[in-house]
């Protein structure tokens, strides 16, 4: 016989009835017997987001306990009368749907506007910053200074980033914060166009162009994580998220393709700086469409909003109700990744910092090296950068679907080794045949990689502490960044800059990478399942393919063992 939930109407069996009377308080509910497998299924006559909160309390407590068999009778009630206490009360009671109606249209609403500012701040991507570097060139800075502009703005960014979670409160709200963040990131291409237009700027004032895009970039990422998961609701967020990422990804694509294109028709007018100020105002456009669809998200209603604090008040109730066999979890080590998140996250933290180091001593250069050691045209630039962000898109998604023995560790481990010799591959050909097989290698690789650690670092994050983690994990990981960016730049001023300091740079960052795996051995990472994540494009780079961020609300429908 499957497990059952069993309650009764006996006043003492209750602890919510009134003892005297027998009566229950609005909102509760008499329990009866019923498989626990058939919870959800006998909820589901009431729709919308009580049907949704039953399916999540289900998932809850079979996630808590571990075995579904395992779960007591006497947590269902709590979650059950919680249901429908809250029921009653978002719909004005029972009979009463009028606001459940009216909250359908509203996350429709929402999900559209949504799907529309990706796609718009997409466009942006691949228009606006990618072409970042080639602009310095094409003004007349260094090949040096034009690595530069690529790196050092992000560590500013990352640093500026620290108060976005004091910053929402001062604006009263993330969707605020968020909107004003995204315009000032729009408005940052202004004195971009103007300095294209009028054909110089110098490396300072680029420099801080580029750090107040990146600040309203990094920023907004934190509070958008969190208002998202108010936005979205939980049943959809896998499916929509992955839909809103392909449809980023795409506009990303198209942006970048179309402003190679562009700029390739104006250098053979010899209009090349007319070019960047048309890419680059088509990109403020596209961001100030973006800021707009943001404005027009409307606040979920309150039943919504409600709805993701629920889990975390079942747990307690729970955990209340059950001491036993969330005690008995523990033992198992169901709940090992949270109280192991200290030392695990460090040592994973510490390996990504050394690893970004290693990459960026080469990374901001290989722009400079294409277009002005290799004399590529933007045509073949812009070929060998959108190689390299499609195989990574592609294997995002095939990696996503591996479920090999080790999960998520070994994929880590593939992509640890996989991207050492990537930088080295450079110095054997100059052919763009041999380097567009590189870039497609890179992207598979990378994928692997940013997966792996992904899913390794924040499978031990509690998730009310992942939204601050992301913003620590964000500053690191610019540090990193920027401490490899100067170290490369020194080489290739010691060198002379010539192909050959280059080669000793792309050898230097693959030997880096080789040694940042000792920080690997001996973390104790256990096994974690393969699963989809969600990825917010931030940029689009040659050594990397693409700069990333997870959306983390998809991480709440990870699978568990």
């Amino acid at each position: 016989m499957p497990p059952t939930a069993t309650a009764t109407d006996e006043p003492s069996l209750h602890p919510d009835l009134d003892h005297e009377t027998g009566d229950q308080p609005q909102g509760i509910v008499s329990l009866i017997t019923i498989p626990l497998s058939d919870v959800a299924t006998r909820t589901a006559w009431a729709g919308g987001d009580l049907a949704e909160a039953a399916d999540e309390a289900i998932a809850e407590l079979r996630e808590l306990d571990g075995d579904a068999s395992d779960v007591g009778a006497a947590a269902l009630p709590v979650v059950v009368r919680g249901l429908a206490a809250e029921g009653a009360g978002e719909f004005g009671g029972s009979g009463d749907t009028e606001g459940r109606v009216k909250a359908k249209p509203v996350t429709r609403a929402n999900l559209r506007a949504s799907t529309s500012d990706g796609a718009a701040f997409g466009a942006m991507v691949g228009l606006g910053e990618s072409y970042l570097s080639a602009f310095a060139l094409a003004v007349g800075l260094g090949e040096i200074s034009a690595g530069l502009v690529s790196s050092v703005p992000l560590l500013v960014g990352g640093i500026l980033q620290m108060i976005s979670l004091r910053a929402v409160h001062w604006f009263g709200g993330e969707k605020r914060w968020i909107v004003f963040c995204a315009a000032m990131q729009g408005l940052s291409f202004v004195p971009l166009v103007i300095a294209a237009l009028v054909g110089s700027i110098s490396l300072l004032p680029l420099i801080l162009i580029a750090s107040v895009y990146w600040t309203g970039g990094l920023a907004a990422g934190p509070p958008w994580n969190t208002w998202m998961e108010t936005i979205v609701p939980s049943r959809i967020r896998a499916r929509y998220f992955s839909c809103r990422t392909r449809m980023t990804q795409l506009c990303t694509l198209l942006g970048l393709v179309g402003g190679g294109a562009v700029l390739q028709f104006a250098r053979n007018q010899g209009e090349v700086l007319l070019g960047f100020a048309t890419i680059f105002a088509a990109a403020a456009i596209f961001r100030m469409w973006s800021v707009s669809w943001l404005i027009r998200h409307r606040q979920p209603s309150h039943d919504m909003t409600r709805g993701n604090e629920q889990r975390i008040r079942v747990a307690k109730s729970v955990t209340a109700t059950e001491p036993q066999a969330v005690t008995a979890a523990k033992g198992s080590g169901a709940v090992a990744g949270i109280e192991g998140a200290p030392m695990s996250g460090l040592r994973l933290l510490s390996y990504l910092v050394a690893v970004q180091a290693a990459v960026q001593i080469s990374g901001p250069y290989f722009s400079p090296y294409m277009l002005k050691q290799l004399e590529l045209s933007y045509s073949e630039f812009v070929t060998l950068l959108a190689l390299g962000f499609v195989s990574k898109i592609i294997s995002l998604s095939w990696w996503g679907k591996q479920t090999h023995q080790g999960g998520a560790k070994r994929l880590l481990w593939i992509g640890g080794v996989g991207i050492v010799p990537v930088a080295g591959l450079w110095i054997f050909s100059s052919n763009l045949y041999y380097l567009a097989s590189v870039q497609m290698l890179s992207g598979f690789l990378w994928a692997a990689y940013e997966l792996g650690f992904f899913l390794m670092f924040f499978e031990t994050l509690p998730i009310e502490k992942r939204t601050r983690m992301l913003t620590y994990y964000n500053l690191a990981n610019m540090v990193a960044l920027c401490v490899g960016a100067f170290t490369g730049a020194a080489i290739l001023r010691g060198l002379g800059g010539d192909q050959s300091a280059y080669w000793v740079l792309f050898g230097t960052s693959s030997v880096c990478r080789f040694l940042a795996l000792g920080l690997l051995f001996g973390a104790g990472l256990k096994a974690t399942p393969v699963f989809q994540v969600c990825m917010r494009v931030l940029g689009v780079r040659v050594a990397t393919s693409s700069l990333d961020s997870p959306i983390l609300s998809t991480f709440d429908n990870r699978p568990r063992d």
